[in-house]
């Protein structure tokens, strides 16, 4: 038999990461200064009696927002059934749909949102996500997340914070939503920044052998810096579109329409860093080329003259190797009956004049400058 009165257990956000979270979902209600944490929706309508109206006729008193983090397909199947949401809403939320997107509907609006989310690889740091769908009533919100993350905890937070002198709507609590979703890139790109700006002030000390491994270091931080952008870009026509949702409605969220204006602000600040990041990385990448184009012309150019000298060398040393051979054969050597060595010296010294006269030849030709 469900208790008369609620389990309920303050939830110190700050303190208790997501990843320490045990329930799957999260009740919070105006009418309570706490969140209701349960595993199962049967569990949560045993724990708060409320809930069960809420579920069969959508009536509560007060604000609500259920957030439901990696929900099965079950209760996906009871709380679509329980608040009538629209077949297509199902099937986007049921398959995981990837596209940021917000859908109006007849008694609610349909969010579908990805947050940024890191993972740590051989290769390097990889943005990976899944999108954290809301679906936003007039009296509450709806919200289901599958992976790990902290920006429902941050927005009940910011609600804790400045309860006293907010005028909490549902529209309020999906701009909030935004707005940490948002915020959550702000580490990754100050992330790239300082690594763009390390490998700018390391160009003059790269020595020739790691130019390759700076290149790819470049590579990884332009791909990062792309899928950043793509993400980024993909948010600012969901912001338009509740832009002009929340212009079409009532006072209260036209003051929100006023928050999303910030949104937009400062996805353009970021989309601006990101710009200057990849003017960055391509200027760098473009010295490291110019420094290996360089190193490769300089190497080649001493392995020409090395060559170059060996080719003298060699061009010298024949004849002498020819003459020597020639005489080594049983032939009448000139000079071979005559008496002293007046012939020898006079064959050694035509040998040595010729490598000098090869040498000259050389030195003309600039053949040891090369």
């Amino acid at each position: 038999m469900a208790p008369s009165t609620p389990d309920l257990r303050l939830a110190d956000d700050s303190a208790a990461p997501v990843a320490k979270e045990t329930s799957s979902l999260n009740l919070f209600t105006t009418k309570f200064d706490c969140i209701i944490h349960a595993p199962t929706v049967d569990d949560l309508r045993a724990i708060y009696n409320p809930v069960v109206a809420l579920l069969e006729t959508g009536i509560h008193n007060g604000l609500w927002w259920l957030d439901v983090t990696a929900a099965s397909d079950e209760d996906i199947e009871t709380l679509a059934r329980s608040f009538g949401l629209h077949p297509l809403t199902i099937e986007d939320i049921t398959v995981r749909e990837t596209r940021e997107k917000i859908e109006l509907f007849d008694s609610y609006y349909f969010l579908s949102l990805r947050p940024p989310s890191s993972l740590k690889t051989e290769e390097g740091v990889h943005i990976v996500s899944h999108n954290l769908y809301a679906v936003v009533f007039r009296e509450g919100v709806l919200s289901f997340n599958f992976g790990p993350s902290s920006h429902a905890d941050q927005v009940r937070n910011r609600i804790r914070e400045h309860r006293s002198h907010l005028s909490l709507t549902s529209d309020w609590i999906c701009y909030a939503i935004i707005d940490a979703i948002v915020d959550g890139f702000a580490p990754f790109i100050a992330r790239v920044e300082t690594g763009v700006d390390l490998m700018e002030d390391h160009i003059a000390v790269t020595r020739p052998d790691e130019i390759g491994l700076a290149l790819q270091q470049i590579y990884t931080w332009r791909k990062e810096v792309i899928q950043i952008r793509q993400l980024l870009h993909d948010k600012t026509d969901v912001i338009r579109c509740f832009a002009r949702h929340c212009d079409a409605l009532a006072a209260a969220s036209t003051q929100v329409a006023l928050y999303l204006s910030d949104i937009s602000d400062h996805v353009v600040t970021m989309m601006a860093n990101l710009e200057q990041a990849e003017q960055m990385l391509s200027r760098s990448q473009s010295k490291y080329l110019s420094q290996l184009h360089f190193d490769s012309g300089r190497m080649r150019n001493e392995i020409a003259t090395a060559l170059s000298r060996l080719t003298v060398m060699a061009a010298t040393l024949v004849p002498m190797q020819f003459i020597t051979g020639l005489f080594g054969m049983n032939v009448m050597v000139p000079g071979k009956t005559a008496a002293g060595l007046a012939w020898w010296f006079g064959i050694l010294g035509v040998m040595l004049g010729l490598i000098v006269l090869f040498l000259i030849a050389a030195k003309r030709m600039r053949l040891f400058d090369r």
